[in-house]
């Protein structure tokens, strides 16, 4: 049974001062709420834990059990939560674009909300580079293609967070150039904007065509998406763009996805972390913050 530490934590500090009321000020959450959470323990415990009555609440033997239980484990935990909230860290991730507009923004907001005193650098570089400084220490967080991602790696944790789904798009002046429906096997007679060079999204998009008998030939190879973005606009011709990062554009008409006979596969994303480094229970926080929310956008 896998049990939210956040409910141990609300059940604790109800079950400490013995009242609902000194735990919801505490917590700064409402009183309806403590109760729902002790309702939803019970629940998964199967056992009453708790009875209100005229002097306040009073444990149950199976509640008093219980808090006995995980009285040490809370309270060790909210040390190391203290020791967040009075930590002065700069924590440097590396990240791609999309990564960056699509997740990684907001998710910065609400942990500074949480952890003001905790300071971020992004960065971004290839594959390469990205695992080279994760390594050595000059980097404590990247996001990385599953695909590529390495094995065998006792130092580094990996783990998938989500998906990106890459897609061919076009201005609104440049819609019409184009039939509705384009074979994948003819959209090299079209002028086509993509990365450059030894991108891992290029090298996934490369690695379909290949699959598909076909070659990948741009006309324009550009550094980043947002420069692709720009020249699409432009009714240059058809680019290559991560839907995640054009979702705004696309909701409003700014870019319109063209529809293809083969669809482009998803990829996978996921981060790597440091075993054991100086920032380790800061990053661990953020990473529960990032995937929290990346999972209620995917």
């Amino acid at each position: 049974m896998n049990i939210s530490f956040d409910l141990y934590k609300i059940y604790y500090y109800v079950c400490k001062f013995r009242s609902i009321t000194i735990a919801a000020n505490f917590l700064h959450v409402t009183q309806p709420a403590i109760t729902r959470h002790i309702k939803n323990l019970e629940t998964y415990i199967g056992k009453t834990l708790i009875i209100r009555g005229p002097k306040g609440i009073e444990l149950t033997s199976d509640g008093e059990n219980l808090y006995n239980q995980i009285k040490e484990s809370v309270e060790v935990l909210n040390g190391v939560e203290t020791n967040i909230n009075n930590s002065e860290e700069v924590i440097r991730i590396i990240a791609g674009y999309s990564t960056i507009k699509k997740f990684l923004f907001k998710v910065l907001v609400e942990f500074n909300k949480k952890y003001p005193k905790v300071k971020f650098e992004i960065l971004t570089y290839n594959y390469d580079e990205a695992m080279q400084r994760l390594r050595d220490g000059r980097a404590d967080m990247i996001f990385l293609n599953m695909k590529e991602s390495p094995k065998n790696m006792n130092d580094i944790i990996i783990n998938s967070c989500y998906e990106l789904h890459d897609i061919f798009v076009v201005s609104k002046d440049y819609k019409g150039e184009i039939p509705k429906e384009i074979k994948l096997l003819d959209l090299n007679k079209y002028p086509l904007i993509c990365k450059f060079g030894n991108s891992l999204s290029k090298n996934f998009i490369e690695s379909h065509f290949v699959e598909n008998g076909l070659t990948l030939e741009p006309t324009y190879e550009l550094s980043n998406n947002w420069i692709i973005e720009e020249y699409v606009k432009l009714g240059v011709g058809i680019g290559i763009l991560t839907e995640e990062y054009v979702q705004k554009e696309l909701e409003n008409k700014e870019l319109i996805k063209v529809k293809t006979d083969i669809e482009l596969p998803t990829r996978e994303i996921g981060y790597a972390i440091r075993k054991n480094c100086a920032s380790y229970n800061i990053i661990k926080e953020f990473v529960k913050e990032f995937v929290d929310n990346s999972l209620k956008k995917c």
